[in-house]
């Protein structure tokens, strides 16, 4: 058991009186001593140590196909990047600490506050724009806390009117975006894990 015989051509310089023994020499080798890897039958090394595919696919095709069938297998992972770059959910920070009293040298117009809000209404409307399923608010900063503007909705109006609202009276203390960022994270906490 375990042992099959071989029969391998043999080339001899003797003629037929030779009784035909150096014409089929038997061979006698074991099973697991035969490749059965399919890489070892598959991948040969040429004289100059280069790696040679039998099958006609380099070391490299061999990876991008293997890569290529693994993205088609994983189906949650490419159904959760669709469905999860539908709906988004962002909060923006506002700062409305003192210093947004002052006048900004760069830019034209009033106050930083005055520039930061009129530059916030075209932010709103192009938001909902190129995002018309996702939801937005704001949490505005002031006197080392945060307060929440608006919480998160789908309606542009709401956001804009909101903005108007704002005026040189709620701006004052320290601006204070840790407290921001823990308000904001406890809202989108209670939120759908399909959004992002």
């Amino acid at each position: 058991k375990g042992e099959r015989t071989m029969t391998t051509p043999a080339t001899s310089a003797g003629g037929p009186g030779d009784g035909g023994s150096n014409a089929n020499q038997q061979q006698k080798s074991h099973v697991w001593e035969e490749s059965t890897n399919v890489w070892e039958n598959a991948v040969q090394e040429d004289e100059e140590g280069r790696i040679i595919v039998a099958g006609g696919d380099t070391t490299a095709d061999i990876i991008r196909k293997r890569r290529k069938r693994l993205e088609q297998n994983d189906y949650a992972q490419r159904n959760r990047r669709v469905v999860r770059d539908m709906i988004r959910y962002v909060y923006v920070l506002i700062d409305c600490s003192r210093w947004m009293k002052k006048k900004d040298p760069v830019l034209p117009g009033g106050t930083q506050l005055e520039v930061t809000l009129q530059l916030l209404q075209e932010f709103v409307q192009e938001y909902y724009d190129q995002n018309p399923l996702s939801h937005l608010g704001f949490v505005i900063l002031k006197n080392g806390e945060a307060e929440m503007l608006t919480k998160l909705s789908s309606s542009s109006k709401t956001h804009k009117l909101a903005l108007q609202g704002l005026s040189m009276s709620d701006v004052g203390g320290e601006f204070s975006i840790q407290n921001g960022l823990e308000v904001a994270g406890r809202s989108l906490g209670h939120q759908p894990r399909h959004g992002s």
